[in-house]
């Protein structure tokens, strides 16, 4: 007899903490607690979530990104419990901080991707302070890796192509700056970014859900991914 495994995700954490979210407000409607005096520590949830996001198996890059915000969540903390007195700006250098050490681990996985597909088949660049356009036609498309720090990075695949009930990956990292991918309307998209300051879009509308499907993975810090037709 198979049975389920409970698994610790981050949607799990989410709906946690929304059931004691809604029962601190319910206590406080019987004045049994005063939740204006527990939500002044909501600091915690960040602990909570960067902290999970950093013990997660997967990719090196995005357990870096969830330990910067269970990082700022502990002083953002602290500061609240009057153990420590720091200014939240003060500790925006912790953003630089990840992102040079998402694109060191970016660099080694775009490098292994390179290896184990035709250069044709995948996208791979990065925007730094600047503008980047890329096409790809290929009928076999692989997937790729693609950066763009303080700048932007528009990437065309309206032309290219997979096998049908195939899928690609793609890795995205924006720091303050914007990925803008254009696909064909018979790809599906799954979205598995991580956004800290900055946001993930899916515009797409696709004629054949299911049969074509790109995987975008990656961050948007104080950036953005816009995915469209």
């Amino acid at each position: 007899m198979n049975k389920k495994q409970f698994s610790l995700t981050s949607r799990t954490v989410i709906g946690v903490l929304l059931l004691l979210l809604g029962l601190i407000f319910l206590l406080d409607n019987f004045a049994v607690i005063d939740a204006a005096g527990i939500l002044r520590y909501w600091p915690a949830l960040l602990v909570i979530f960067g902290g999970l996001k950093a013990v997660q198996p997967g990719a090196s890059d995005r357990r870096i990104i969830g330990a910067v915000i269970a990082v700022i969540g502990v002083f953002m903390l602290l500061e609240r419990m009057d153990i420590l007195h720091v200014d939240f700006w003060a500790l925006w250098p912790l953003l630089l901080i990840a992102a040079g050490a998402a694109l060191i681990f970016r660099a080694r996985s775009r490098s292994v991707i390179v290896e184990e597909a035709d250069a044709t088949d995948v996208v791979t660049g990065m925007a730094i302070l600047g503008g980047m356009e890329q096409r790809c036609s290929s009928t076999h498309f692989r997937g790729g890796s693609v950066s763009a720090v303080l700048g932007g990075h528009e990437i065309d695949l309206r032309d290219a192509s997979m096998p049908e009930n195939g899928s690609a990956v793609l890795d995205v990292f924006a720091f303050m700056g914007g990925i803008a991918v254009r696909l064909p309307q018979e790809w599906t998209v799954v979205l598995e970014g991580t956004a800290l300051l900055g946001g993930f879009e899916n515009k797409t509308h696709a004629l054949q859900p299911g049969k074509r499907q790109l995987i975008i993975r990656g961050q948007a810090i104080l950036g953005g991914v816009e995915v469209k037709n």
